[in-house]
C-alpha cells in the first residue's frame, strides 16, 4: 500500500525533496523602506525549510544586511531582486541590483563581517552591463539550517 503523499496546495507540509526544486523570487524597489518585506519573506522561507529558531534569526539578519549593502549601491529607480532556493547544503540566497558603480561591496566593512559570521559562505560580484558605467551587483549567501527548536 502506498503512503499518502502530502499535497501542499491543500495545506499539507512539503517534504525537503519537494522544496529542493522550488525557487522563491521577490522583486521590489531598491529602497531601504522595502527591506522589511524581504525580511518577512526570509522568515517564511526558512520556517518552511525547518530551520531552527536561532538559524531563522541569523538568516533574517544576513539577508537584511545583504539587502542593505546593495540598496546603498543601487541606481535610483532600480529594483532589488531576491532569490531563495533550498539545497542539501543550506538555503541559497541571491540578492542583486543595478548599480552605477560596477564594483561589489567592500569585504572590509562591519556589514561584510556580519554576513560572513551569519552565513556558511558569502560571495559578491559585479557583472558589467554593455555600454560601461553600470553593472549588476550581486551578493550570494548560503545559510545554515541549524537544528529545529
Amino acid at each position: 500500500m502506498e503512503e499518502p503523499r502530502s499535497d501542499s496546495s491543500f495545506g499539507g507540509k512539503q517534504s525537503v525533496d519537494e522544496l529542493l526544486d522550488e525557487l522563491v523570487e521577490l522583486r521590489l524597489p531598491a529602497m531601504a523602506e522595502q527591506i522589511p518585506l524581504v525580511r518577512m519573506l526570509t522568515h517564511g522561507v526558512v520556517s518552511r525549510a525547518d530551520f531552527g529558531l536561532d538559524a531563522i534569526a541569523d538568516a533574517k539578519m544576513a539577508v537584511d544586511e545583504a539587502c542593505a549593502q546593495l540598496v546603498q549601491l543601487a541606481e535610483l529607480g532600480s529594483q532589488l531582486q531576491c532569490r531563495f532556493r533550498l539545497a542539501p547544503d543550506g538555503l541559497h540566497v541571491i540578492v542583486s541590483t543595478r548599480s552605477s558603480d560596477p564594483r561589489p561591496p567592500s569585504d572590509r566593512t562591519f556589514g561584510w563581517h556580519v554576513l560572513t559570521t551569519l552565513s556558511r559562505s558569502v560571495t559578491a560580484h559585479c557583472d558589467a552591463l554593455p555600454g560601461g558605467g553600470a553593472g549588476i551587483v550581486t551578493i550570494e549567501l548560503v545559510l545554515n539550517p541549524g537544528t529545529s527548536a
